[in-house]
């Protein structure tokens, strides 16, 4: 019981330090300084989440397979012509299904 305790404890101490820094600076206004770095938080995470999974394999480095290479390009370059992350997933994907699709054809 005192296990389950300890977890409960530090899931609020966590969750409490987690909100405060919204709390805290909810009322504040941020200098511009700090604004244009933070919008780069998002997009930086979803790419190092991205390349983590298309670049590993079982813990070690990889190339990705040509399907996957061939849809990578095509959504990066719709991301980067419409400027919208959902256009990449829009593109992306389907490119993606149909190359496996065809190799799976062929081969």
């Amino acid at each position: 019981m005192t296990a389950w305790l300890v977890i409960v404890a530090v899931a609020i101490g966590t969750y409490a330090l987690r909100v405060s820094m919204f709390l805290v600076l909810d009322s504040r206004d941020l200098p511009a300084w700090t604004e244009r770095p933070m919008a780069l938080i998002g997009p930086s995470a979803v790419a190092a989440l991205v390349a983590s999974l298309v670049l590993t394999s079982d813990g070690r480095a990889a190339l990705p397979g040509a399907p996957t290479a061939a849809a990578i390009v095509v959504g990066f370059l719709a991301a980067r012509r419409s400027g919208n992350v959902v256009h990449a997933f829009a593109a992306g994907l389907p490119a993606f299904w149909l190359l496996t699709a065809i190799g799976s054809m062929i081969g």
